[in-house]
């Protein structure tokens, strides 16, 4: 006999349970702004909301609906940090600028926590901690010298392994885990519709369903955006893409990929089941390529996702490798129904390390390789001080502008955007993991 079809909602958690953000179709584009912003998501949502209260005029362009992307679809999880540890930035950039680089990445979290506090927005965060598990013993061995790196740059956590692992996460999974105090749990959607209504309140020009095709850079005054519904001209441009970057402006889409990233919602369950699942409220997610990222939220739902395929797929198929998944880490919920399964892209650079700044006279910021919550608003909130007085204010430029942004390591001319090579890169890192899961080095 056939399986039943699966009775969830193929539609992120979030949006069902968020403020309804209104649309901004077919407004007559104005014919000039002082800034142009392209993508209307965390980022470029943030920096137009920072640019209006400078006074800016300022209009944003969405293709979609606002939010429509990762804004909307993330996990909740509200962390510091990037892909990479200290060390290794230490060895690509330097002493210097290696530390700056990851500093300004646990400096992101403070400054996204302070700008979410500051506003007063609704929007169920609360610090909960981070518990990162160590898929391997091999990774549990470099826990602590990871933990040194954090705790040099202001943070504050443990290592755990054997039964005080239970402590934290309801599960024997894996070996150990590294703890960290300053990380947070939020409802993005809560928090996007917050954000926009800000935005709107700013006066800022807001535009759905908006397509730009072409930017079209000035050696003068004014740039100009060529959309499918007129032209506007700006003094600057910011595009706010991410894993939505497409061909408006090819230098960018040579340099990031859209990478897939699913996750599944179950129905609330007891706080016996909460508790047993997570004791003290933490996020997760563990450290291999594969990775899973998961906590319980608000209503008690276990939100859990992962990068469950690089190759083309579909939700229902994400869904059931999720589901095993689920249940793999945390057998007490197998009974659990799964009432919302999703997904969406997150935006990857060659180097996966994020990436802000100005190239030929375009502004971008860009590149969160999946920690987008607090990168994506740090930005948002770096590029409106950056522009509000003018291109040419001066500022101290961050790491991140001080840092090259490489584009397709192997053979750039066939990279249009569409990263064919994934499912191979995909196939590698699922050995890499298999391997170090069986104490074998890559």
């Amino acid at each position: 006999m056939p399986s039943p079809a699966p009775t969830y909602e193929q539609r992120p958690f979030w949006q069902t349970t968020m403020p309804a953000v209104p649309t901004y179709d077919d407004r007559p584009l104005p014919e000039r702004a002082d800034v142009v912003v392209i993508g209307g998501g965390y980022t470029g949502t943030v920096a137009a909301l920072g640019l209006a209260r400078s006074g800016a005029r300022v209009t944003l362009l969405e293709k979609e609906t606002l939010g429509w992307g990762a804004s909307t679809r993330n996990g909740g999880i509200f962390h510091p940090g990037l892909k990479w540890g200290r060390a290794e930035l230490e060895r690509r950039y330097g002493a210097d600028l290696g530390r700056a680089i990851f500093q300004a990445g646990v400096d992101a979290y403070f400054d996204a926590e302070a700008f979410v506090r500051s506003e007063g927005f609704d929007c169920q965060y609360r610090r909960a901690g981070l518990v990162i598990l160590a898929w391997s013993k091999g990774h549990l061995r470099g826990k602590p010298a990871v933990l040194a790196e954090y705790e040099s740059a202001g943070l504050h956590g443990r290592v755990i392994e054997g039964v005080a692992v239970h402590e934290e996460v309801g599960t024997d999974y894996y070996p150990g885990a590294m703890v960290l105090e300053e990380s947070g749990v939020i409802h993005p959607g809560q928090y996007f519709a917050a954000i926009a209504a800000a935005a709107a309140g700013a006066g800022v020009d807001l535009h759905t369903g908006v397509s730009a095709q072409r930017i079209v850079p000035s050696s003068g005054s004014d740039h100009s955006v060529i959309t499918d519904r007129g032209s506007i001209r700006a003094h600057d441009i910011l595009v706010a893409t991410n894993g939505y970057t497409d061909g408006l402006w090819p230098w960018l889409r040579q340099r990031i990929m859209p990478i897939g990233s699913y996750i599944v919602a179950t129905e609330p369950m007891s706080e016996e089941l909460a508790a047993s699942i997570s004791p003290r409220g933490r996020a997760f997610f563990d450290s291999k390529n594969f990775l899973y990222y998961w906590h319980v939220n608000a209503d008690r739902r276990l939100i859990f996702g992962g990068r469950a395929s690089f190759r083309p797929t579909s939700i229902d198929r994400t869904a059931a490798i999720l589901t095993r998944a689920l249940v793999t880490v945390h057998p007490q919920a197998a009974h659990m129904r799964i009432d919302y399964a999703w997904g969406g892209n997150v935006g990857f650079t060659f180097d996966r390390v994020p990436h802000l700044g100005e190239h030929g006279g375009i502004h971008y910021a860009l590149g969160y390789c999946g920690s987008g919550l607090a990168l994506g608003t740090s930005f948002g909130l770096r590029m409106a001080k950056r522009l509000g007085r003018g291109s040419d204010v001066a500022d101290e430029p961050s790491a991140f502008e001080r840092i090259p942004y490489p584009g397709a390591p192997v053979v750039p001319a066939m990279y249009r955007g569409r990263p064919w090579f994934l499912p191979l890169a995909g196939e590698w890192f699922r050995a890499s993991d298999w391997l170090s899961r069986r104490g074998v080095s890559r």
